[in-house]
């Protein structure tokens, strides 16, 4: 029967409805909750590790919350046997606004649930469960694609800070080719991890050019220090000169050419188009 149920579909997403984007810089706990089985061993801190690598958010693992809870936190968290509410007492004494709760069992084959439990709700945001072959284990993708199944899209965006400070007011900052404005400008919150082309220019300065490595989270400042281009007299440019040069050289070279024809006497002269 639980063989027919799980093959139906091997990821089942009971719920997951967001009505606005949540903070994705909240924090959330991850719970390990195990009936009497001891696979995926250390299942929950590489969920840790994958979404510490993947989002923004302030995560926390159970030796953390072990450490703000108590120890015993693997008791309370047995006793509440997978209830949000229960578990949401939890994270409310961790200061969390999520509770990702990591189930394992085995049916015969392993059978791996995780609940997204709002803490403020007392309710299952959303929750998934796959049946995995005894003896095997999610790998990276697996766990990136169950908690991209888990969490709203949103706090897979990740963003850095890029702070840009001109010693001239009214310049043109560009980004990647784009139009940021003219300083002074605020902070630009930009996604990260990318790299960014900066060019900062105001006319009668030399340009400010760079590129930037943004990481996630991260803020980098960037001091534009235009300098006074230098003023050369419109007669003085290479273009003038040269166009000046090509002149010259065709009127004298017509004066030669002129100077030098003979010229015939008592010749009616004849006009000749070319």
């Amino acid at each position: 029967m639980k063989r027919i149920a799980l093959a139906l579909a091997c990821l089942v997403v009971l719920a997951q409805s967001v009505l606005a984007a949540p903070d994705p810089k909240r924090r959330v706990i991850v719970l390990e909750f195990r009936s009497g089985s001891s696979a995926l061993s250390g299942i929950a801190n590489r969920i840790v590790a994958s979404l510490a690598k993947q989002t923004s958010l302030n995560v926390l693992g159970p030796d953390q919350v072990r450490a703000i809870y108590g120890d015993h936190l693997d008791q309370a968290v047995s006793k509440c046997a997978g209830e949000a509410d229960c578990v949401s007492r939890i994270g409310a004494r961790a200061n969390a606004a999520e509770v990702v709760l990591v189930g394992v069992s085995e049916l015969g084959d392993v059978i791996l649930t995780m609940q997204r439990i709002d803490v403020a709700n007392h309710t299952v945001s959303a929750r998934i469960a796959d049946s995995l072959a005894a003896g095997s284990t999610p790998n990276d993708d697996q766990l990136s694609y169950y908690l991209g199944r888990l969490l709203p899209p949103s706090d897979f965006l990740r963003f850095g800070v890029i702070d840009i400070i001109s010693s001239q007011a009214g310049a043109r900052v560009m980004i990647d080719k784009q139009p940021h404005g003219t300083t002074p400008i605020e902070p630009l919150r930009l996604h990260a991890p990318a790299s960014y082309a900066i060019r900062v220019e105001k006319d009668g300065f030399t340009p400010f050019q760079t590129r930037v490595e943004l990481p996630p989270d991260g803020e980098l400042k960037v001091e534009a220090n235009l300098t006074r281009a230098s003023h050369v007299a419109w007669y003085a440019h290479w273009y003038v000169l040269a166009i000046g040069a090509v002149i010259v050289a065709g009127a004298a070279g017509g004066g030669i050419y002129y100077a030098t024809r003979p010229q015939p006497t008592n010749m009616v002269p004849v006009v000749v188009s070319y």
